[in-house]
């Protein structure tokens, strides 16, 4: 039953069906005709970088539709103007700069997907004085990811079919300098018997192969394929310039009908200096519902989140993409 899967999946992968979300014959499919505006190769590859599946779920992933509650383990209410009760990132706008890198031997690709996501990070809260509050941070958060295509043809007529996707970096993305007082260092995801399926500390040159494909040998791992269910690992290293305990938070299963984030736990704090390498745990059961997702660690300041100055706003965001069969 797998095997007969798989050699279904692949055919749809190559007729330009799978990762890249393509349509059918209707001028933005990879039919007889290019999708519109495409004339080049070039063209076409930044056309199915903007429509990958991964890359519009990262922008899912870090968005939230309204403020939602979440556990926030002992904060309590330290030093904090406001006291959370809900909060949600609502994102108003994405633009994408889409670049292309023809590797030697003109067989790969790396094509840069670089992101500006802006909106408002939204707090519901209760200030000292018991008074219930909704507190408004704009933002404008930057993101990248790295994809690799690989060239499967060289027909001049359907050149809008000569490359296909087959492996992706993580998708990094957070507050820009001055204000970027938090980073993400480091995710490692293992399956409950803990094998290892990710380990990574520099995201953007972490590529992950689409096995499924079976098109390329490269890359640092596999994009992990999880099953309905099973138990999964995740830890993170944050390193923070903030005393106070961040705030880590996992979003997983994001699509249009499914959302879900839940508190990491800290297990180890060290001193740097003038900064702070914090460790971070979550297991999770993996969602019933298929398709291409992210595994998001979403790590904030806590004056992101306990603080009503606009200013206060830093974040560091991680997504690891995974597919559920």
């Amino acid at each position: 039953m797998r095997k007969s899967l798989a050699v279904l999946m692949l055919m749809v992968a190559l007729t330009g069906l799978l990762v890249v979300g393509c349509k059918k014959d209707d001028g933005n499919g990879p039919g007889d005709q290019a999708p519109a505006g495409i004339s080049t190769e070039e063209q076409a590859m930044k056309y199915y970088a903007s429509i990958d599946e991964f890359v519009l779920n990262d922008e899912k992933t870090i968005a939230d539709q309204d403020v939602e509650t979440m556990d926030y383990g002992t904060f309590g209410k330290i030093d904090a103007t406001i006291t959370p009760i809900r909060w949600g990132r609502i994102v108003t706008n994405v633009t994408k700069n889409i670049s292309t890198s023809v590797q030697p031997g003109d067989t790969l690709t790396i094509t840069t997907v670089e992101k500006t996501v802006t909106g408002n990070l939204k707090i519901k809260g209760t200030t000292a004085g018991g008074d219930t509050v909704t507190i408004t941070k704009p933002f404008s958060d930057k993101s990248t990811r790295k994809m690799i295509f690989k060239r499967v043809d060289r027909d001049q007529r359907r050149f809008w079919m000569n490359w296909m996707p087959v492996a992706s970096s993580l998708v990094e993305g957070g507050t820009l300098p001055p204000n970027d007082r938090i980073k993400i260092a480091g995710v490692v995801m293992l399956r409950a018997n803990g094998d290892t399926l990710v380990s990574v500390k520099d995201p953007a040159s972490y590529y992950m192969r689409y096995r499924w494909l079976r098109l390329f040998q490269g890359g640092k791992s596999d994009t992990p394929e999880l099953i309905p269910g099973e138990s999964v690992k995740l830890r993170a290293t944050v390193v923070s310039a903030s005393p106070d305990t961040d705030v880590v938070v996992l979003r997983h299963g994001f699509d249009a009908f499914h959302r879900r984030r839940a508190h990491l736990t800290m297990v180890s704090e060290r001193t740097n200096g003038s900064t702070f390498t914090r460790e971070y745990e979550i297991s999770w059961p993996v969602h019933f519902h298929r398709g291409f997702f992210h595994a998001g660690i979403d790590a904030m300041t806590k004056a992101t989140l306990f603080d009503d100055n606009p200013d206060s706003y830093s974040v560091s965001w991680w997504g690891v993409p995974y597919r559920v069969f």
